[in-house]
């Protein structure tokens, strides 16, 4: 049906407003455009907007027509290509037959729509969304057909993890028993804390109940935010990571929706505005059978440019993992509430905490299972679709932190290698720099470049040391111990990678075999000009190291000597030093041949000071992802008597930095703070205490 003339050239000249804007033109802004209320279909002589069409039509045409052969032949021979395309479009001899008439002013052939009663037996399959729908339909037949299990309408959750919202309400308003127990086992013996987290939970409730209505049944789900105290940028790379989950934490209240669409709301919709999306247009034509092939598409970095910053690109980050984990399901939609008081981009992954609540929702109103390894897996998958290219230490910390327990887990294979009580008579104090570490696209750029300096210097590393090549996966198996070599062997490999390399040192110097790995490499940030390989390859060997050592410090109660290995590991991100006048001015860590040389020297000596100063785990390398005034709260903090060591917290670039301190000196360190840092600067004071809880779950009460 074509518009009216006048119309139509309005239409199409926003299409090609739309061309030429540098933006992808997909089906949602073509629909958009093409339903607006201002141009005008002529059917039947009656104008129509593509709004009212919608609201009219009873259903979709699958374009599937059975005619007699004689009618077929004759509506072929009138198809013509006078069209803009040039093409011939089968389609058109339903019209034309329809318009013709017989000797008597009749018309020649009825032509009548049949309705199905299941549009599922006349699917058709352009795209992966529609493919996936047919597979769904036939998995959920299969089973039926075979009784070995039976599909599942709603949750498989028990009676005290769902409930309606009146129904929370009514419990925690009793506050029983069951309420207590699970507020002690989550939190500890915190009363003020649980009168927070009550009236928290209350609020959200409340929130999802306008939006969605009260009667509504829903799952409550937590994600602490989590402070990792060793391993820090080492858990891609095979490391270790020593993590507690924080009473800082996201709440989210979801219910089960019976499409794919995902709606959410906030608490504060003046800071966050709802999300709504649906998960076929988010997937959209893209063939994914491999995951880093769809969040490297064109289609999905568009998608996230276009909505850079948005919080629901996390909620879509999970939900889009989980289905391309049940490609063959389709999994349902999502009403969520969501609140929370992890500072956003302070380096305690507020984001992750996102991605995290809203995955474990999912699993369990879609009734899915995973074990824990799946679990953290997809969630650091998942986050790889707004941009980053990290690992999945944060998820595992947020997902298994226990109350006033540290925990060791390993990575590549993910394990729980150890968990210890943490240190009585010591406090983990976290102070907020304000300064905000968003993911933006310039940091992630700065992020990913490092990922690159990892990925490229170890292939060049292996590369010009061919003895190691076959027994290097990781970069955590470059150590005196899985290599049989000594400490002097691991630097003399490391000085064969240059201390300064650009893209075309890596592509001349790097044979043919790496021509992948280099443009998956460069594809995922802007080119820097100067990378820097062995600095970030010396910083994650020791930090490797570091992270090894830490529970076994902790719980041999040498705090001092972990305190130390905390200042030279924020060595290793340091970017500035005060200078002369006492500012902070820019220095870059020294990681040449000399220092490489005199290193060697020093382990070969026989000075104990020296041999010690030269183990790997004092070493800070150069991953220079601080901030100058991260750099001045640590050299503040760690000047006040009782601190043991301080460093940065998270990825960097701005957010927190952590302190560990006698418990007797955590007002002396605030105090300091606030009168060296927070208030020179007209800040708020931000240095807080942390109470070390349960990770994520679902509440139960």
């Amino acid at each position: 049906h074509v518009p009216q003339v006048e119309k139509q050239e309005r239409a199409v000249g926003d299409l090609l407003a739309l061309a030429t804007s540098n933006q992808t033109i997909d089906r949602t802004k073509l629909e958009r455009v093409l339903r607006s209320e201002k141009y005008q279909l002529q059917i039947g002589g009656q104008s129509y907007t593509g709004k009212q069409l919608d609201r009219l039509c009873s259903g979709v045409n699958p374009s599937l027509y059975l005619m007699r052969a004689g009618v077929f032949y004759q509506g072929v021979g009138m198809i013509r290509n006078d069209n803009a395309q040039g093409e011939y479009y089968i389609t058109d001899m339903i019209r034309l037959l329809a318009g013709l008439k017989d000797p008597h002013g009749n018309q020649r052939f009825r032509v009548r729509a049949v309705p199905l009663d299941r549009a599922e037996w006349v699917q058709g399959f352009n795209s992966p969304d529609e493919l996936l729908a047919i597979q769904d339909y036939l998995r959920r037949q299969k089973l039926k057909q075979r009784q070995i299990v039976r599909v599942e309408a709603r949750p498989r959750l028990k009676a005290r993890q769902y409930a309606s919202i009146r129904q929370w309400l009514a419990k925690l308003e009793a506050v029983g028993p069951s309420l207590k127990r699970w507020l002690n086992r989550v939190y500890g013996p915190h009363e003020d804390l649980h009168r927070q987290k009550c009236r928290d939970l209350a609020a959200v409730l409340e929130c999802y109940g306008k939006r969605f209505g009260m009667d509504e049944k829903v799952c409550l789900v937590r994600a602490p935010g989590r402070v990792n105290l060793m391993g820090r940028h080492v858990d891609h790379r095979g490391g270790m990571t020593n993590f507690l989950a924080i009473d800082r934490e996201t709440i989210a209240v979801t219910g089960l929706r019976e499409d794919d669409q995902v709606v959410a709301v906030n608490t504060q919709p003046g800071k966050f505005k709802p999300v709504h999306c649906s998960m076929t247009e988010l997937i959209g034509r893209f063939a994914w059978s491999d995951w880093l092939d769809f969040v490297n598409s064109d289609w999905v970095r568009d998608m996230v440019y276009v909505s850079a910053g948005d919080w629901g690109n996390y909620i879509k980050a999970a939900m889009l993992r989980l289905q391309h984990r049940y490609q063959d399901v389709r999994v349902r939609g999502l009403n969520m509430a969501l609140s929370g008081n992890v500072p956003i981009a302070a380096g305690l992954s507020s984001s992750s905490t996102l991605v995290v609540a809203t995955l474990q929702a999912a699993i369990a109103l879609n009734n899915f299972d995973l074990t824990s390894q799946q679990f953290i897996d997809l969630c650091g998958e998942g986050e790889w679709f707004v941009g980053s290219r990290g690992g999945a230490g944060d998820h595992a910390a947020i997902y298994l932190g226990q109350r006033g327990k540290i925990a060791q887990v390993g990575y590549l294979p993910f394990r729980v290698e150890r968990i210890i009580a943490a240190p009585d008579g010591y406090c983990l104090i976290l102070a907020n720099s304000h300064i905000k570490a968003a993911k933006s696209a310039s940091a992630r750029d700065q992020f990913n470049s490092r990922i690159a300096s990892y990925n490229l210097g170890l292939a060049l590393l292996k590369q010009r040391c061919p003895g190691i090549a076959g027994v290097v996966e990781h970069l955590r198996d470059l150590e005196p111990a899985k290599l049989g070599c000594s400490t002097s062997d691991i630097y003399r490999c490391l000085a064969k990678v240059p201390a300064t390399m650009t893209r075309k040192d890596f592509r001349e110097m790097l044979s043919k075999e790496h021509r992948d790995l280099l443009d998956v490499n460069f594809a995922s940030h802007a080119d820097p000009q100067v990378y820097h390989p062995r600095g970030v390859l010396l910083y994650g060997v020791a930090e490797i190291q570091r992270s090894r050592m830490c529970v076994d410090l902790l719980e041999s109660g040498q705090i001092e000597t972990f305190g130390q290995l905390m200042k030279i590991s924020h060595h290793g991100d340091r970017v500035s030093r005060p200078g002369r006048d006492g500012h902070y001015e820019p220095v870059e860590a020294n990681c040449g041949d000399e220092f490489l040389d005199r290193l060697i020297g020093d382990l070969a000596s026989e000075d104990p000071q020296r041999v010690l100063r030269a183990q790997l785990s004092m070493q800070p390398g150069a991953y220079a992802c601080s901030t100058p005034e991260i750099d001045e709260m640590v050299d503040i903090a760690c000047s006040v008597p009782g601190v043991v060591g301080a460093q940065l917290a998270g990825a960097g670039l701005g957010g927190c930095i952590m302190i560990l301190a006698r418990e007797e000196s955590t007002s002396e360190v605030r105090k300091t703070l606030a009168a060296r840092f927070y208030r020179p600067r007209g800040l708020e004071p931000a240095a807080m205490p942390c109470i070390a809880v349960e990770g994520a779950g679902l509440a139960e009460f």
